[in-house]
């Protein structure tokens, strides 16, 4: 195999692999939220951070690798025409590492709108509460009268 191909699979497996570690982190974040761990959320969302940063940095790395590639050999640097400029064996693995970065990427889309909607969910959940809490408070435990005298209930021994 070509070095210069195998430097390309190389990237695009260890992107994919970037991703995959930060579908796992997403998946334990929800679970910790579930268990309300916020030190393990905190240290999560850390690690999503590290994570995010280096899978953008893979990215980078493999859209660079292919645009030179795809300058060497006069094509698009994107995954069609750069397979055909392969012979069969690199095509089969590049194939196989590009279907796999593609299958990632959908995943981790997945998982990134299940914790939006879990997110959003919470955020209504709260306004609700914070909405049920100023009612009860504002409506009926502490009002002004006319000449701004406070009264209400007491619920203090």
């Amino acid at each position: 195999m070509r070095a210069e191909i195998e430097e390309l699979i190389n990237a695009v497996t260890t992107e994919t692999d970037c991703i995959d570690d930060i579908i796992d982190v997403i998946r334990e974040q929800r679970e910790a939220m579930r268990e309300r761990d916020t030190d393990a959320v905190n240290s999560l969302m850390d690690e999503m951070r590290n994570l995010s940063f280096e899978a953008q940095t893979q990215e980078n790395l493999r859209n660079d690798i292919a645009k030179r590639l795809a300058a060497k050999f006069s094509c698009e640097p994107k995954a069609v025409s750069l397979a055909a400029i392969m012979e069969n064996d690199e095509r089969a693995i590049f194939n196989g590492a590009a279907d796999r970065l593609t299958q990632s990427i959908f995943v981790l889309k997945s998982e990134m709108m299940i914790l939006n909607g879990l997110i959003d969910q919470n955020e209504q959940y709260t306004s609700m509460l914070l909405s049920e809490w100023r009612r009860l408070n504002g409506d009926n435990l502490s009002q002004s009268g006319p000449d701004g005298t406070q009264y209400g209930y007491d619920f203090r021994g």
